[in-house]
């Protein structure tokens, strides 16, 4: 009798939410790189209504389907999946959104570079198609300048975007799993890694590894999107700051600043942001309601 190839104590950590062809498309990627096969895959399925976990199912038996109430949102499923695979006995994490697309070999080129490593966290750098060809863009920063890494390049960075990330057990056992009540969505993801560096980890971009994002959801969403036919000015108010997954969020942009700048310069950034917001949205909403009246009339 042949015996099943163990796998690595890796775990590649996806979090869902009702985008069952995305999701599955993710899936079929790492099969087809092989990663599916040597490492252990944990999708964090948020709520989902198109049938997203029964398809998981049935078609890749062997992912893990951790299940969420609708309300994790990215910070909270990827927590929860990291102590799931924490008390699984991992030795790494990898985040990877169902919209990002590691090339072959990336992943265990990634875990190789932690181990190499210890005490890093470590991410490849991020692509999307644009006009038939594949344009790099920034998924890491240092202090306020955004970073990418070039090929051939290992860029030192202090916090990241969650597209795709390796990091190692000895993060989470030292500074435990994303805060997602403060963070419950946007800069769940950057702050993590800013507080590991701060806690004396190192994190880096790796300009030789390569990952793919695919679909819309990575265009800028400004506040006049916000604004649509049939709903009112707090509903609009609401949305755009108030809900957890809104990049406008006031809670959320308090807590970054004030843990990246301290008290005092953190509140005075937020009171100047807050204003710039409110300034903005008075005066789109006026727009919004000439416009109205105007077709009304």
């Amino acid at each position: 009798m042949l015996e099943t190839p163990t796998k690595e104590c890796v775990y590649i950590i996806i979090p869902v939410h009702n985008r069952k062809q995305t999701t599955l498309a993710c899936l079929e990627h790492l099969q087809k790189c092989g990663d599916l096969q040597k490492y252990y895959v944990v999708v964090v399925n948020d709520g989902s209504t198109d049938g997203t976990p029964e398809a998981i199912h049935t078609l890749y038996p062997e992912v893990i389907v951790l299940p969420g109430n609708g309300d994790l949102w990215w910070t909270g499923a990827m927590a929860k999946g990291m102590e799931y695979a924490y008390e699984q006995g991992a030795e790494y994490f990898i985040w990877l959104n169902d919209d990002c697309l590691p090339d072959q070999g990336t992943l265990p080129q990634l875990v190789e570079f932690l181990k190499k490593h210890p005490d890093s966290i470590a991410a490849p750098t991020c692509y999307v198609p644009q006009d038939n060809a594949l344009i790099k863009v920034h998924n890491g920063a240092q202090g306020k300048r955004g970073c990418v890494a070039n090929p051939g390049e290992v860029l030192e960075v202090n916090s990241m975007s969650g597209w795709c990330v390796g990091i190692p057990t000895s993060v989470f056992e030292k500074i435990g799993s994303p805060d997602a009540k403060k963070f419950p969505h946007y800069s769940g993801d950057d702050m993590y890694v800013f507080r590991a560096t701060c806690s004396g980890f190192k994190a880096y971009l790796i300009g030789d590894l390569k990952a793919t994002l695919i679909g819309p959801v990575h265009e800028t969403l400004g506040l006049p999107k916000y604004f649509r036919p049939g709903l009112s000015a707090p509903e609009v108010f609401s949305s755009a700051f108030w809900n957890k997954k809104s990049p406008y969020r006031i809670k959320t942009k308090f807590f970054y600043l004030v843990e990246r700048y301290g008290m005092i310069l953190g509140v005075f950034l937020f009171l100047a942001r807050l204003i710039s917001w409110l300034g903005e949205w008075t005066k789109l909403q006026f727009l919004f309601w000439l416009k109205s009246n105007l077709i009304s009339s």
